[in-house]
């Protein structure tokens, strides 16, 4: 089998999409089809040519796929040291084996054969280099004797995606036969990443995919890895005698309703996992979720007095609510009493008649202050930092461009309180978040520590009757507060010096479904106007009225894109070349609203810094005709252009500023898709602009909601403008082209004969 066959199998995991994507990217080590390099690199490039320490600071800025990639297509770097180097210093990585069910594993080339090649590819050349392996739930004791015989230089295991639950007769050996296997192997270890042992849901609720087509061992079968011995603190924390850093991994399972016996299990067998049964060497604890990081460190349970370090992965606890519309308190109790399920049995290690500790207090200390929203994670770590103050608490990564949903930012919600508990809530809710002492000094920690820049998401409040469009909640506050809180806090932000970037279009998914709502921005809106018996339901077209006037003139960066099958009624098997009349009709309709929407708001940036546009051609120029012009006028702005050539944008598949960070959408070469335009306008001084509004005697809530009329944005003679060429101007640059022999793909093929087809 080829190399080239392996990486076009798909993995039929049921995991994350990303873990996926990697999962088929990744390298598979196949040392006998490894394919000749197809680039026709100059072996004299000057990049070849760079000394050896010099290459290997720029290969510091590259990870392993990207090394995969120079290995394969780069001619001279096939046998590069330095790239080989990279490429096995984690060879088998977290997303190539999580969540991997058994058929994948055995039958599939990404599984147990990637795994095979892995190892026929070591040699004495290279085995020097493997640093970290990932392993995968159907590991077998075996494969930890090779690492430990094979790899001599291995010092970093992560063996997060093995559960302590096995549902199929497939490696049913537990954390004792293991530890007893290799003590070798675990003795050198100096960081070792598992999958938090104190919480029974992040193993049972695994099943799914561990398990999935396996019928005759799906409910009934279930062996414990714990059955002869313990956890996997237990069992393999006192052997790894050398271990400078533990890492625990568990997906976000909530804080739900525990009594005493699931406090303890929760919290003080987490707590007494790392500090009864880690080395004294131990001093850097590694937490990627934010639930275990309250159970070990918002207690009394211990002082800690060993940790030196601790990071925490915040970005993941922000990117997984950028998919919720309404973030509400996260309901809680803690209750007396040690019932629980006959299931959990298998992780009941029999201490908690022992322990000593009050779960009620120890459970209400995890809890309390648990919130879902931006400003309880504030609040929470800066509480946190204070009670452990010789303790370095730091993010796993940086969070400079992570996308939050404005409302986000600050408690949205209403709270709701349980009989007896304090209902100091009106005072709370009408209270401004961000002018709390705890929460400023945490917002400066986030963007002095962390490099924390966030975008701020606004497609959730391109409604004009906002929060109308989002899920049903009767404790969402009045919009008026909402909009003032988030004043607020954009305000304290730019205070610390925070850019304030704004983004129209950041869908979650790279591939939006179709559907108006996802691909157009302006639409009718449904509201009642009349009051008693006169009151009505009517339909009316936007007014573009989307509550950016109070935080527009604070406003640093501005980035708009479409998804590329707008308007999104086709789809992507779209035959016709040329758009019906319907979806004219939508584009009509879109460009109209710009045109409301520019009216409302081009005068209100006065700081803009940077507008990043990727929007279909016709809207672009549209945008010429209306406010965004004098916007633009100022001789400060400069522009960057890429020209579309069907997303070619380079080796790695992006092209700066157009980066996978900065847009969220690809463009394969498809002849039937709307024409786009990518433009970035920027200037390089922090003064404002000056722009001249026509309603400076209006308030803000009067400019937000005023009534922009037809004709008020109907086309009108402006000077021309050297961001939007003329008729004439596009002539010559077409003339141009053709006396150059440079004609594009597109101008040739408008030239061909096209015919209409009959309905």
């Amino acid at each position: 089998m080829s190399l080239f066959a392996l990486l076009d199998m798909r993995s039929m995991s049921p995991s994350l999409q990303d873990s996926d994507s990697s999962r088929e990217e990744s390298p598979l080590f196949d040392p006998l089809n490894l394919p000749k390099p197809k680039a026709t690199a100059n072996l004299h490039s000057p990049l070849l040519k760079l000394p050896d320490d010099i290459f290997k600071c720029i290969m510091d800025y590259l990870d392993r796929d990207a090394a995969w990639s120079l290995k394969r297509l780069c001619k001279g770097m096939a046998d590069s040291e330095t790239v080989k180097q990279l490429l096995y210093k984690y060879p088998i990585q977290l997303t190539d084996v999580r969540d991997i069910r058994l058929g994948d594993w055995k039958y599939r080339g990404l599984g147990l054969l990637r795994w095979q090649y892995f190892k026929e590819s070591i040699n004495d050349s290279n085995r020097k280099y493997v640093h970290k392996l990932a392993m995968s739930h159907w590991a077998s004791i075996s494969d930890f004797l090779w690492i430990e015989d094979n790899l001599p230089s291995l010092v970093s295991l992560d063996i997060s995606a093995i559960k302590d639950f096995v549902w199929t007769p497939e490696e049913t050996w537990t954390w004792k036969m293991l530890a007893e296997a290799c003590p070798k192997l675990f003795a050198r270890l100096e960081e070792l990443e598992v999958a938090n042992w104190a919480d029974y849901t992040a193993h049972s609720r695994i099943e799914y995919s561990y398990s999935y087509n396996d019928y005759r061992f799906k409910q009934k079968f279930r062996i414990s890895r714990r059955r002869d011995g313990g956890s996997v603190a237990n069992m393999l924390f006192p052997i790894c005698k050398k271990l400078k850093t533990l890492a625990i991994r568990e997906r976000y399972s909530g804080f739900h309703t525990w009594n005493e016996w699931e406090v303890h299990q929760r919290v003080c067998c987490l707590v007494d996992g790392v500090q009864k049964h880690c080395p004294a060497s131990m001093t850097k604890l590694r937490v990627h979720d934010y639930a275990p990081y309250r159970s070990l460190f918002s207690t009394d349970a211990t002082a800690w007095s060993r940790l030196t370090d601790v990071e925490i992965g915040l970005y993941s606890w922000m990117e997984d609510r950028r998919d919720r519309d309404v973030i509400g308190p996260i309901p809680y109790r803690i209750t007396q009493g040690h019932h629980h399920r006959d299931e959990e049995e298998a992780f009941d290690d029999k201490t908690f008649d022992s322990c000593k500790r009050d779960h009620m207090v120890l459970g209400n200390h995890v809890v309390q202050g648990v919130g879902a929203s931006f400003e309880d994670l504030l609040q929470s770590l800066q509480t946190i930092s204070n009670k452990y103050p010789k303790i370095n608490i730091r993010p796993i990564r940086n969070l400079q461009n992570i996308t939050l949903h404005p409302f986000h930012l600050v408690n949205v919600m209403q709270r709701r309180h349980h009989f007896g508990q304090n209902t100091q809530n009106n005072d709370q809710a009408s209270s401004d978040p961000s002018s709390k002492p705890e929460v400023q000094e945490a917002l400066r920690w986030l963007a002095q520590t962390c490099d924390w820049k966030p975008i701020l998401a606004w497609d959730s409040m391109m409604c004009d009757v906002f929060p109308a469009n989002l899920e049903p909640n009767r404790t969402f506050l009045p919009k008026a507060d909402v909009v003032s809180r988030i004043q607020n806090m954009v305000s304290t932000l730019r205070g610390l010096n925070i850019p304030i970037r704004v983004s129209i279009g950041d869908r979650t998914n790279a591939c939006p479904s179709s559907g108006l709502d996802g691909s157009l921005y302006f639409g009718d809106y449904k509201m009642f106007v009349g009051e008693g018996e006169d009151k009505r339901e009517v339909l009316l077209p936007t007014q573009a009225s989307f509550s950016l006037t109070k935080i527009a003139s604070m406003v640093d960066e501005l980035t708009i894109q479409y998804p590329l099958d707008v308007p999104g009624v086709s789809g992507w098997l779209r035959a016709a070349k040329r758009p019906t009349p319907a979806e004219k009709a939508l584009m009509q309709r879109e460009m109209v609203g710009w045109r409301r929407f520019w009216a409302r708001y081009a005068s209100q940036f006065k700081n803009l810094k940077k507008l990043t546009a990727n929007v279909p051609n016709d809207i672009y120029e549209d945008w010429g005709k209306g406010d965004l012009a004098a916007l633009l006028a100022d001789p400060r702005w400069e522009m960057l252009e890429v020209e579309e050539r069907g997303g070619d944008f380079g080796f790695f598949g992006s092209y700066f500023p157009f980066s996978s960070s900065s847009l969220r959408y690809s463009f394969p070469r498809k002849r039937t898709r709307t024409k786009f335009v990518q433009r970035v306008f920027f200037r390089l001084d922090d003064e404002q602009l000056d722009l001249t509004a026509l309603d400076t005697e209006m308030g803000e809530q009067e400019r937000e909601e005023r009534e922009i009329t037809d004709e008020q944005i109907k086309d009108r003679e402006l000077p021309s403008h050297r961001f939007w060429s003329t008729k004439d101007e596009e002539k010559g640059v077409k003339r141009k082209r053709l006396d150059e022999g440079t004609e594009d793909e597109e101008d040739q093929a408008n030239k061909k004969p096209k015919v209409e087809q009959a309905d």
